[in-house]
């Protein structure tokens, strides 16, 4: 049976990009599409020792998801390294339509022939752009909801939530401020930014109640003090993370980080007069990482 395959991998904004990514190759070509999510399994041994192993949250959504079995990757397993040299060989011999293929991201920024490649297809990337299931939007917005419903904490700040001019505001710290190599590609915003966007609200919202979303709540405390009016520190774990993204799609209007993860926090939030404030320097240092389809037009650039 034809079908399609995406690998699985990072964080959970990570997972929603390919899972939305997969969806709607899905309803373009008319056939069912399995998850590799390999990627979570700690015994595998391409993990560098001490690697802090991502885990995978998407069973907490409505979603209805398949996964890949062993014999699903059955002839992907030598692509996955030598994709380039089947690829060739493939064109060459015009056996294309006729064998499954690999197909890895070719660039960040909206790739149009992803639409054109026949399944079966295993594909390796990110595919970090709405542009992919903008036009299954409502779907997806839908399909990314709690299978259960909020525990009491959660509960609480969501009634506090939908009371006010709720602004969230994510801050992304831990390794991405402590590790040298993962703060020299990503980087982290700047306290410069958050007062920036923060300001920008303050201007067109009416009496905005802030509430933080962070991995590292202490810090956030001790140095977002300046906020003016109300403002709340969610202290979900990064166990409840997904909580956290229903929380943040709750607010009115949003400030996002360099993070895919508060990017569906504000993607999800269907409300047509939404605010949202993204850092316009979505990277510290990925030259080749083309980001101008990551921001979806009406949100705000900052610096």
């Amino acid at each position: 049976m034809r079908k399609i395959i995406i690998k699985a991998v990072g964080g959970l904004g990570n997972q929603l990009f390919q899972y939305a990514f997969a969806r709607a190759l899905s309803e373009q070509f008319g056939v069912p599409f399995e998850l590799d999510i390999a990627a979570y399994r700690p015994e595998l041994r391409y993990w560098p020792k001490g690697t802090l192993i991502p885990s995978y949250y998407l069973q907490h959504f409505r979603a209805k998801i398949d996964f890949a079995t062993g014999s699903d990757m059955f002839g992907f397993v030598w692509a996955r390294r030598h994709y380039r040299y089947f690829d060739s060989i493939y064109a060459r011999l015009r056996l294309k339509k006729f064998f499954s293929f690999y197909y890895h991201e070719k660039t960040f920024a909206f790739d149009p022939d992803v639409f054109t490649k026949k399944p079966t297809v295993y594909f390796d990337g990110f595919w970090q752009t709405e542009k992919y299931f903008m036009n299954i939007a409502d779907q997806i917005r839908n399909e990314i909801q709690l299978k259960m419903p909020f525990e009491i904490y959660s509960q609480e700040i969501s009634e506090t939530i939908f009371k006010s001019n709720s602004v969230s505001i994510h801050v992304r710290r831990t390794v991405f401020v402590s590790d040298p190599m993962i703060s020299a590609f990503h980087g982290s915003c700047s306290l410069e930014y958050y007062k920036a966007a923060v300001e920008h609200i303050c201007r067109n919202v009416k009496n905005p109640s802030f509430f933080l979303f962070s991995d590292d709540h202490e810090w956030v405390e001790e140095n977002f003090k300046w906020l003016p009016g109300e403002h709340t520190v969610v202290k979900n774990g990064i166990e409840k993370n997904y909580e956290d993204m229903i929380l943040m799609s709750q607010c009115k209007h949003h400030i996002i980080a360099n993070s895919s993860f508060s990017w569906w926090g504000a993607w999800l939030n269907p409300r047509k007069d939404k605010i949202v404030i993204a850092p316009k320097r979505w990277f510290a240092n990925a030259p080749k990482n083309d980001t101008k389809d990551l921001i979806p037009d009406g949100w705000i650039k900052m610096q």
